[in-house]
């Protein structure tokens, strides 16, 4: 069952991103691309993107964040840690490769909250569907509520919310150093 516009709204909120703007899709049928092909194209498509957004949407990677050694690899075409094109409307609800149905946004925090947000209406829509099998896999909803942010670069309302580690470290190992003195509860 698909809930109302304003339940998802909340859902997204609930997850950390009250600012994502959301919209309603319809399934348009299975992607019969075949996925090496498909990958092929999105990674040529993506650093594409990467190189149109360091040299266009300076002010906005750094309104998100981005430190200018990512601004950098950006420049030249290269995926930088913590970065993640995603795709807004996926290709069985009538997406496609092209930089309109794109974004860049930082993988930790807000690219795995948006994988969530997506992953909670699939399952939800299939386990009160009678044609869930677990043996053969999910069925696409029928309807699917999807981030629909403006522009190029997600803006998180949070400043300095998540550094290259998805924390505000510097990067992954820093992020994970930093937790290591909590795991152990405070003693070495």
């Amino acid at each position: 069952m698909l809930f109302s516009e304003e339940y998802y709204r909340d859902l997204i909120a609930k997850l950390g991103l009250p600012e994502m703007p959301i919209t309603k899709v319809k399934y348009q049928g299975k992607n019969l691309l075949n996925p090496k092909l498909f990958r092929e194209d999105f990674l040529k498509i993506s650093k594409k993107l990467m190189k149109f957004v360091a040299y266009n949407n300076i002010t906005q990677l750094i309104d998100a964040g981005f430190p200018i050694d990512t601004i950098d690899e950006l420049h030249k075409g290269f995926i930088p840690e913590n970065i993640t094109v995603y795709i807004k409307k996926p290709l069985e609800y009538g997406g496609k490769l092209e930089f309109s149905n794109m974004f860049l946004i930082r993988t930790r925090p807000f690219k795995n909250i948006l994988d969530t947000f997506i992953d909670n209406q699939i399952l939800s829509f299939n386990k009160e569907h009678p044609a869930y099998d677990m043996k053969n896999g999910f069925i696409y909803p029928t309807e699917l509520y999807i981030p629909n942010p403006e522009g190029l670069v997600f803006l998180p309302a949070l400043k300095g919310f998540a550094g290259a580690g998805g924390n505000t470290s510097a990067d992954k190992m820093s992020e994970i150093g930093s937790t290591m003195f909590l795991k152990s509860g405070g003693r070495f």
